[in-house]
């Protein structure tokens, strides 16, 4: 055999034997896929799968802001605490689980209304527009206000309280905002100008018909 013959045959033989190793090799398990079979159980895909069902089932966070309408309380609906909302003749309802009217009242200006964990829902007609959380609302303290309910402290200082007129001025000093008629402190209705003291252990001030507020003491 010719020296170009014998290198013919050596690179047949390599070139046969790089192939059967190539072949060897392809047959051999995936190290990435034989670890995921063996920690899951599942197909490679299956861990993608659930990521992209758990992005997509996610639940809303509860709503701050609420309109018109019945709203559900608790951890999926409307989160306990004060809510403030500003309109003519508006009027809520807060039921209990069996469906018991618990509270319910009409106002205009500024109205407050604590709803507590126990509570099931709180409905809202439209004269009230919009309710927020009262510390989103802009509390703070005012020199004067007009008819409504306002929180003591956060909006209304303690002190002595003089309205300017009006022929028939009701107010309320309250201890609480869930709307019962136990946390009435002390109330009056008579014709304006009247002082009122408002203490600073109450909760919030309510009245209707008396004008403008203005602190006096």
């Amino acid at each position: 055999m010719t020296a170009r013959g014998r290198r013919h045959a050596l690179f047949a033989v390599v070139t046969v034997a790089m192939v059967l190793a190539v072949l060897a090799l392809g047959s051999l398990p995936h190290p990435t896929r034989v670890e995921l079979t063996r920690a899951s159980g599942a197909p490679p895909d299956a861990g993608r799968a659930r990521a992209r069902i758990t992005t997509t089932t996610t639940s809303a966070p509860p709503a701050t802001t609420i309109g018109p309408g019945v709203h559900e309380v608790g951890r999926l609906g409307l989160p306990p605490g004060v809510y403030v909302a500003v309109g003519d003749l508006c009027s809520w309802e807060r039921r209990g689980p069996a469906g018991e009217v618990l509270a319910a009242d009409t106002g205009s200006g500024q109205v407050l209304v604590e709803g507590p964990p126990t509570d099931t829902t709180f409905s809202s007609a439209p004269g009230c527009g919009r309710w927020r959380v009262l510390d989103e609302h802009g509390a703070g303290r005012r020199p004067s206000f007009g008819p409504g309910t306002f929180a003591v402290g956060a909006q209304v200082a303690p002190g002595r309280w003089r309205s300017d007129g009006g022929d028939l001025c009701y107010w309320e000093r309250l201890r609480g905002l869930t709307g019962g008629l136990e946390e009435i402190v002390a109330s009056a209705g008579v014709p304006g100008p009247v002082d009122v003291e408002v203490a600073t252990t109450d909760v919030a001030f309510s009245s209707f018909g008396c004008g403008t507020w203005r602190q006096v003491g």
